[in-house]
């Protein structure tokens, strides 16, 4: 029997909404300390992490799937400091935080369709 959550995109989609996840925890953690004297803020960037990884292929038609650790790297946030010694920028952090949801509401879209393709599919695939 197929097993539908053997398809390639569920354990990437899945990569990818716990790393929203774990970015959405440090960005709040960040608004939760923003008047603690010398917090600095923290952040999870995608764009960085996929800089420094070293894809291998298994196939030409293949990429090896990303460990989830791979792109979980907490980096420090530079901005103003204040003089308490912190630097969150509550601006910056709310705006990361609307942007990270969506990331997060888009993704959960995209798995709710493929979900729906597959069930049609299966649904339908025995019909004439």
């Amino acid at each position: 029997m197929i097993n539908p959550s053997n398809a390639p995109f569920f354990p990437a989609v899945e990569e990818l909404l716990s790393w929203t996840s774990k970015r959405q925890q440090a960005l709040a953690g960040n608004v939760a300390n923003m008047d603690t004297p010398g917090y600095r803020a923290q952040d999870y960037s995608f764009e960085q992490e996929l800089a420094t990884i070293h894809l291998s292929t298994t196939t030409a038609n293949h990429i090896a799937p990303l460990k989830d650790e791979a792109h979980a790297r907490l980096y420090a946030v530079n901005s103003k400091v204040k003089p308490n010694g912190n630097n969150v920028d509550l601006e910056r952090e709310m705006t990361e935080i609307t942007k990270n949801g969506l990331q997060y509401i888009t993704l959960v879209q995209y798995l709710n369709q493929k979900i729906r393709t597959l069930r049609a599919a299966i649904n339908e695939g025995g019909k004439v």
